[in-house]
């Protein structure tokens, strides 16, 4: 990899050849670019492509684009869609001695679902047939590109023989090049970096280097990428477009990059190389899908094969809200009524996709282009019940995002989960760390999701599919637990993978079903109450005044039970639910008012700020209770973490920001606490 000085402007356009085999592709691109694509030893001895060519093709103003030449033949497809993934400019070519043939419809409808180029034809070998074929075969392209869409797409005609018409193909390219620089993809600029790998393999002296167009932002040398799907970590030694030494590589510029720390034997083509704790690999996705074949049906569970950048996996395509897709479709995706076709695809093996990306589906036999679409979202929930009428109304505001090109929404409306953390919230908005804060803010600011505090989200369209999994969670857990007030907040916030900070956003959100309630700070549902019978609640009476009559001096729990002739069983569940409620707080082995066990507190808070260490002498003083009792009020504090025990005394260690009543870790299934015991 020599060192080059860069004296040469790369545009971040790539121009892609698309056409039948033998039409004249890779020619073309020579007599352009001065490149020769073909470097297998295979390819010149059967004088076809088999894998992607690329070359640099310059414009005036020392101004370069890069230019991908694809197979024609239809056995090398899957290099052809790894091509066409990346192209801005397509340079369609069509034989005059051939006119329009099979892969010059697949090519074109693959281009069409992958992109939105602009399209330039050109008719090759004019030099050997009369003038009349070639009009023949003008006014047949003509046709064909109206169909696909392409009605004003220039057609050049030239020859690879006698280069007549070369300098025109080179005029209107440059044109393309012009508006295609101005017009570039912003949002492929704002993402993070992220290259699929076309090849890999060893320079001498560098070490292993990964070849491919990236398909957003950008990297430097020196900065850090990971290579997936196996998460390994490397850096950036060196960089190459063209053959031409540079400091960074962007998206839509065909880039070699040198990675410090990986083996060869750990790339292979399809992998992809990307900013650090952006992209992840899935093995499920849900789609827009449109069917694009001319007499391929695709059911409602069926087998095929995807293809994305330049990976290729085996997959299961099931479609959502229909039992069939006929052929016939365009490549938008809409059925007869324009609404879009919407379905799960699950992968065979892990790919790195994400919402927004393009896709290919081929069928396996026979084998054909069935049809593509793009990403909703890249980690989709395994079902979607469409007898539901929320996942049906969920459906149509994804379909809505969709057509606004909002793949950060079409994510989160279809992903695995109503509520998110942080980080896989920004990672869905497929920006850097600055411009992802402001997005979420805006659609927050929005009401589209709600801060739930702790690093918790909710997305606000799935509100009360949140409820329906704390509803049924509830019922098991008051099933589990009958003597117990609700669920505690702990419990509530693991359902969802959060911490228990952001439980009071949670609860608020969850009791706007008029089925969920708040009572004594935990969650319940609106119908439950613990299932005491008349004589527990006059033994728990009984219980209260005892407590409350003993003030400083609290009963211990056994003399209550001998006292009060209560047995084991029955005053393990009235405790349970006087500490629930917050009525009393069990020291060691006796049961105080927590509103006393409160004022203890911020008596010894008020020592804490005469003097760095308190006694329990000190303690007693105050509080006017045994010395048995202060230890055992000490040992509380000490258990909180607002204390902690030294030689001499207690420390502060934080001060409460509030009551605490929840245990930090919920055990493996919901029973009722014991440890009042």
């Amino acid at each position: 990899m020599p060192k080059i000085r860069l004296k040469t402007r790369i545009l971040p356009v790539m121009i892609g050849t698309a056409g039948h085999v033998d039409h004249g592709k890779t020619a073309l691109v020579k007599n352009l670019t001065g490149c020769e694509t073909d470097h297998l030893a295979e390819e010149k001895q059967r004088g076809l492509s088999i894998n992607l060519g690329f070359a640099a093709c310059h414009f005036p103003g020392r101004r370069l684009a890069g230019v991908v030449d694809v197979p024609g033949h239809e056995t090398f497809i899957r290099n052809m869609v790894a091509g066409a993934a990346s192209m801005d400019i397509v340079m369609l070519v069509v034989a005059a001695d051939d006119g329009v043939m099979p892969q010059t419809l697949e090519h074109m409808q693959i281009v069409k679902l992958l992109r939105t180029p602009e399209v330039l034809a050109v008719i090759t070998k004019v030099d050997l047939v009369d003038r009349e074929l070639v009009e023949l075969v003008k006014q047949d392209l003509e046709e064909f590109l109206a169909r696909m869409g392409f009605p004003d797409a220039p057609i050049v005609c030239a020859s690879n023989n006698t280069l007549d018409g070369l300098s025109e193909v080179r005029e209107v390219l440059g044109q393309m090049v012009e508006r295609a620089e101005k017009t570039g993809d912003d949002s492929a600029a704002q993402r993070p970096f992220r290259m699929n790998v076309e090849r890999a393999f060893t320079a001498k002296g560098y070490g292993t280097v990964v070849t491919g167009i990236p398909v957003s932002g950008h990297i430097n040398v020196g900065d850090q990428v990971e290579l997936l799907p196996t998460a390994e970590k490397s850096g950036i030694r060196f960089i190459q477009s063209y053959q031409i030494q540079a400091e960074r590589v962007e998206a839509s510029v065909c880039g070699a990059l040198n990675l410090r720390h990986i083996d060869l034997e750990s790339v292979r083509r399809g992998m992809t190389v990307a900013l650090p704790g952006v992209y992840r690999a899935t093995t499920s996705v849900v789609v827009q899908l449109g069917n694009v074949s001319e007499s391929y049906t695709l059911k409602r569970r069926t087998e095929v094969k995807l293809h994305a950048g330049t990976s290729v996996v085996q997959a299961t395509c099931r479609l959502v809200d229909r039992d069939r897709l006929e052929p016939g479709q365009d490549a938008s995706g809409q059925d007869a009524s324009g609404q879009d076709v919407i379905a799960q695809i699950v992968l065979r093996e892990p790919l790195v996709l994400a919402a927004g990306d393009r896709y290919i589906l081929r069928s396996l036999s026979p084998v054909t282009t069935v049809g593509g679409g793009v990403v909703l979202s890249a980690r989709g929930k395994a079902r979607l019940n469409l007898k539901s009428p929320r996942v049906r109304e969920r459906l149509d505001r994804a379909r809505r995002a969709l057509a606004e090109g909002d793949f950060f929404m079409t994510e989160v409306l279809l992903g695995p989960s109503g509520i998110l953390e942080v980080d896989d919230l920004q990672r869905f908005t497929q920006r850097v760390v600055d411009s992802a804060r402001t997005l979420i803010e805006e659609k927050t600011a929005a009401g589209d999701l709600v801060d739930l505090g702790a690093g918790g989200w909710l997305v606000s369209a799935r509100r009360q599919e949140v409820a329906d999994i704390m509803k049924s969670a509830l019922r098991t857990y008051h099933e589990e637990n009958p003597y117990s007030w609700g669920m505690e907040p702990t419990y509530a916030c693991k359902a969802f993978g959060l911490s228990s900070g952001s439980f009071s956003a949670l609860a608020e959100a969850l009791c706007e079903d008029p089925e969920i309630i708040l009572r004594n700070g935990r969650l319940a549902l609106a119908s439950f109450s613990p299932n005491i019978s008349n004589q527990q609640m006059q033994m728990w009476k009984k219980i209260l005044g005892r407590v409350e009559a003993g003030g400083a001096r609290p009963p211990a729990r056994g003399d209550l039970m001998r006292d009060l002739g209560i047995s084991e069983q029955d005053m393990r569940i009235l405790v349970k639910l006087l500490v629930e409620e917050g009525t009393v707080k069990v020291v060691r082995s006796n049961l105080m008012l927590y509103s006393l066990f409160e004022e203890f507190r911020q008596e010894l808070l008020d020592l804490f700020g005469q003097k760095e260490i308190v006694t329990i002498a000190d303690f007693r003083e105050r509080t006017d209770v045994s010395r048995n009792m202060a230890e055992a009020l000490l040992e509380s504090y000490d258990a909180e973490g607002m204390t902690r025990r030294v030689e001499t005394g207690r420390i502060l260690i934080k001060t409460p920001a509030g009551r605490t009543e929840v245990p930090e870790e919920a055990p493996e299934k919901w029973k009722p606490d014991e440890s009042d015991d």
